[in-house]
């Protein structure tokens, strides 16, 4: 009978558990379509601003007029890592995390001193026990804003200009489908010029007022839309990747449950025929 009672508690615990799962489901559904429209309204502006600045780059004449156009040796790198500030997401942390650690310790044999910038408590959790160099840590909002990525955009471009960092590289998940993220490692800063193709003439562009002062501050807006987009991604893929989990981890719960009450019932048919024995066996003996 303990084994009965034992068996009941259990199929309670786990049919609570399945209720959380199954609300974290719905919830992380509705976040995921309400971002995924977000994304989808990003993208085209994003990377038609990224095409445009790319082929002002051609037209630069100074380099050293436009900072964030400036390629310089690089002594030392920065990079943004996109994590969550939750867990339950299946291997969207880990993904991230792997791939930023491998390409850590692959850089630590060259020359280059490496600065970290996390993005997200779960990345941080797992960095800050080692001894790399994080100039700040951000929480990831519940809510991607634009302002938030202006923020982001400005610490980072204020770190690149006063040479602390000479590259900016960003590594997230980009959204591929609901089942699909894929991890991007990508150069931020400098902004690098597109390649002219065989044969193209390079046509010169009217600025007013004058080219230095518009160009620089199309570029560091540049950056922010960028880093906008991209926290979009890391967003939608953060979503998609705990609906997918929070599924899977509802479809086990009922397939333990329906485990447990097969074990249940065959655990009762037991102690019913124990029971039944026991009376015919006590009925034979006062019978005798």
């Amino acid at each position: 009978m303990a084994t009965i009672q034992n068996i009941k508690r259990r199929v309670k615990s786990i049919k609570n558990i399945q209720q959380i799962t199954r609300a974290m489901m719905l919830v992380a559904a509705a976040k995921m379509k309400k971002a995924e429209i977000a994304i989808t309204s990003a993208r085209p502006y994003a990377h038609a601003m990224a095409d445009v600045l790319s082929s002002l780059a051609l037209r630069v004449e100074k380099e050293q007029d436009y900072p964030l156009l400036e390629q310089r040796e690089v002594k030392t790198s920065g990079l943004i890592m996109l994590t969550s500030q939750r867990g339950l997401c299946g291997g969207f942390n880990s993904n991230i995390i792997k791939n930023v650690f491998h390409y850590l310790e692959e850089e630590r044999d060259k020359a280059i001193e490496m600065k970290l910038m996390i993005i997200g408590r779960k990345g941080f959790n797992f960095f800050k026990r080692f001894d790399y160099d994080i100039p700040f840590f951000l929480p990831t909002p519940d809510s991607i804003t634009y302002k938030f990525a202006e923020e982001l955009g400005e610490k980072i471009i204020d770190l690149y200009i006063s040479r602390q960092i000479d590259e900016v590289i960003i590594v997230y998940n980009e959204f591929k489908s609901v089942f699909r993220q894929k991890v991007v490692r990508e150069n931020l800063l400098p902004i690098k010029p597109t390649s002219i193709p065989a044969g193209k003439i390079v046509s010169e562009h009217i600025y007013e007022p004058s080219k230095k002062g518009l160009l620089n501050i199309l570029l560091k807006k540049h950056i922010i839309t960028q880093l906008y987009r991209i926290l979009l991604e890391s967003q939608v893929s953060e979503y998609a990747a705990r609906m997918v989990a929070m599924d899977s981890a509802t479809t086990n719960a009922k397939k333990m449950i329906a485990q447990l009450s097969l074990f249940f019932n065959r655990a009762r048919q037991a102690a019913i025929t124990k029971e039944i024995s026991e009376i015919t066996g006590t009925a034979e003996a006062l019978r005798g």
